[in-house]
């Protein structure tokens, strides 16, 4: 078999990218070794987004508890991945390591490299009865042999044949057999010619995993089926990617930021003032983006200069006025009048680079900290940028919309429930948001890293293409772009900080924060570190903190999980097929159609329009008990059966708990018991602090 087709989307998903594994149509198992690009799938991709992304992701595997490939981080570093989008993909017969079906004798290649081995076996193909085959290398055999269907991998990313102990090497006998019993660790090796067994099938120890880890226990190469997956774990990533020219807007504000090194001065202090003032709805996010261009076309000015600016302003000023009260029949005043009027304009703009124009929003957040905090994470400016950037629906419009009078009564209804109920400040639609899929690397024998100290790290590995010459040395980063539907839920901020106060421990605070949404959600933004992090960072970075600061995020991760585990019965789309985009500083969460087609069929829309109280409603239901309970509740109330989701999940399902939404402990030390759950009948007392 020459060729065969799969579904674009598994490309991204599953095990066929370099380095993979795979079984063909034609029985035989291979190995992905290259990929051949496609350029009009890469049309919307932007390589600085993708580059940060990437870098993002690697992150949180790290803050997870897993390592990265040195190389693959030092190019991140240096930024000097190379973007591809899969249009073909090519495989080589791997493992080479073959068995006769007949009288089970091996025939292993482990020894040669990969070409050598490749022609070995083609040397031993023959034909018969219409079909090839390789025949068996004892000549009293007629059979034909067949690959072995076992590797020996480990989480550093080892890939290799099953692993034949010495004892089965060393026999006199040169044919030894494999007796397949359906199971890695009940097979076993014997002498063809006697039938004596010469050994169990054993783990190899992983002597990298020993020189880097330093510990003994789990380095061995597991051996495992190449069909059950633990050989390859695509790692992917998926996020929102803006316009070109608000991409472009972002890594301006980035740059600032990160060129301050933390102090929020000139630039950079009217950069973080004015994402906050935003973020805070002080200003709209169409009037901010216009001051930011303002404020980089202006340039940075040193603060000692602004008062020699505004005298130099003032003089010509005055130079103008004087000239207008003066007879000119030659013009020339006219001429001079309009030139100093272009350099106060362009004085003008330079003082506005440090007008302090934000101030105001530090009497809502007066710590630089957390200032610097919130604009250093992408997601901030995401969330300010993508409410103009995006053409969204808002509930209130449809509502607003339905001619039906009746109709359009229960529609404002069920959106009142929907606010009261579950504390929720809006719900938007959104048709075109622009979604990169990005598979970043690979980890082998577990798809997510853990914190457990006495065992090596889970590697992240980088791609490695041995097709196309021109990538030989270069870092290879899959991805491609398609237009897809989401949906845009965001908490109350009021609601929120009221429910700490009274459930998750936190001390009160004044009933004039809590009156405003403003002031909530800045007091929110103070004392909750993990609000203003990245997602993925929150598990190793608040890991000393006590976990009651840490509830606002942990709630809305909840919330997320609920809402994306029930949405199939409203909208046709399964778990598998939403995923999520956590705004923690926006108290928001995208889900989003995880399609790589320009298409989607429309069921977030249908639910928003006709089903959205009957939605929150399953959710609530679905996270107030579990299948495993009470075994479940008791360590925590989450896992596998319940909150937790098998993809895509922002921070490897850590933090996630249905205790958040009705109540218990949050994890088995019951470090924090939550009195009230945000989604109890509890919560209307709750919001009683509100009146």
């Amino acid at each position: 078999m020459k060729t065969e087709s799969i579904n674009r989307s598994r490309v991204f998903r599953e095990h066929y990218l370099p380095g993979a594994y795979t079984k063909l149509r034609n029985q035989a198992y291979a190995k992905i070794i290259g990929v051949r690009s496609s350029s009009v799938s890469m049309e919307g991709v932007d390589k600085q987004q993708l580059t940060e992304a990437v870098a993002t992701f690697i992150n949180s595997w790290e803050s997870a508890g897993g390592a990265v490939d040195d190389a693959y981080k030092l190019a991140v570093q240096r930024r000097q991945i190379e973007v591809q989008s899969p249009a073909e993909v090519y495989v080589a017969p791997a493992p080479l390591l073959l068995t006769c079906r007949k009288c089970k004798v091996l025939d292993f290649y482990d020894s040669m490299g990969d070409a050598r081995a490749l022609r070995a076996v083609e040397r031993r193909i023959r034909r018969a009865r219409g079909r090839t085959y390789v025949s068996c290398k004892r000549a009293a055999c007629d059979g034909m042999m067949v690959q072995v269907p076992y590797l020996a991998v480990h989480r550093c990313g080892i890939s290799k044949p099953l692993f034949i102990h010495y004892s089965a090497r060393r026999t006199k006998s040169a044919n030894v057999g494999f007796n397949d019993a359906g199971s890695f660790l009940q097979s076993s090796f014997f002498d063809v010619d006697t039938g004596q067994l010469l050994a169990k099938t054993l783990h190899d120890n992983c002597e990298f995993c020993k020189k880097t880890s330093g510990k003994q226990s789990e380095t061995n190469n597991r051996g495992t089926p190449i069909t059950n997956g633990e050989s390859f774990y695509a790692q992917c990533t998926q996020y929102i990617s803006l316009s070109e020219q608000r991409g472009k807007l972002i890594a301006q504000a980035t740059h600032h930021v990160n060129e301050s090194g933390g102090v929020l001065g000139g630039v950079a202090g009217d950069i973080a003032e004015g994402v906050c003032s935003a973020l805070l709805w002080r200003i709209s996010s169409v009037d901010w983006e216009r001051q930011l261009s303002t404020i980089f076309n202006a340039g940075a000015v040193d603060p000692g200069s602004l008062e020699k600016v505004r005298r130099v302003l003032a003089e010509k000023q005055k130079s103008i006025d004087t000239l207008k009260g003066m007879p000119d029949p030659g013009g020339v005043f006219v001429t001079a009048i309009e030139s100093m009027t272009r350099d106060i304009e362009e004085l003008e703009t330079k003082l506005a680079g440090s007008a302090g124009r934000f101030k105001g929003v530090r009497e809502l957040v007066p710590s630089d900290g957390t200032l610097h905090r919130i604009v250093k994470q992408r997601r901030t400016l995401e969330a300010v940028l993508l409410r103009h950037d995006v053409s969204g629906l808002t509930v209130e419009s449809c509502i607003e919309e339905t001619t039906d009078l009746v109709q359009r009564g229960s529609l404002r209804q069920q959106w009142e429930r929907v606010k009261d109920n579950y504390s929720i400040a809006s719900v938007t639609h959104i048709p075109d948001l622009r979604v990169v899929l990005a598979t970043v690397g690979f980890s082998r024998e577990r798809a997510a890293p853990s914190n457990n100290p006495d065992s090596p790290a889970v590697v992240l590995n980088r791609f490695e293409d041995s097709i196309d010459e021109s990538m030989r040395g270069r870092v290879p980063v899959y991805a491609m772009s398609a237009k897809t539907e989401a949906l845009w839920v965001r908490l109350d901020a009021r609601k929120v900080l009221a429910w700490c106060a009274r459930s998750a421990g936190w001390s009160p605070p004044d009933q004039k924060i809590l009156g405003s949404p403003e002031g909530s959600h800045a007091y929110l933004l103070e004392n909750c570190r993990a609000l203003t992090m990245s997602p993925g960072e929150v598990a190793s970075q608040t890991a000393l903190l006590p976990q009651r600061e840490s509830a606002p995020l942990h709630l809305l991760h909840t919330i997320s999980h609920a809402l994306l585990l029930t949405a199939r019965r409203h909208s046709g789309y399964d778990d598998k097929s939403i995923m999520e985009y956590l705004l923690p500083m926006d108290l928001s969460v995208l889900l989003y159609v995880s399609s790589v087609q320009n298409y989607t069929a429309g069921g977030l829309l249908s639910l928003f329009k006709h089903h959205l109280l009957a939605w929150f409603d399953d959710a609530s239901m679905y996270a107030f008990n579990c299948a495993f309970d009470p075994v479940c509740s008791d360590v925590g109330g989450a896992c596998s059966g319940c909150i937790q989701t098998e993809l895509g999940c922002e921070t490897f399902n850590h933090g996630p708990s249905r205790s958040y939404l009705h109540g218990g402990a949050i994890d088995r030390e019951r470090s924090v018991l939550i009195h009230g759950g945000f989604w109890d009948a509890v919560i209307s007392d709750v919001c009683g602090l509100l009146a």
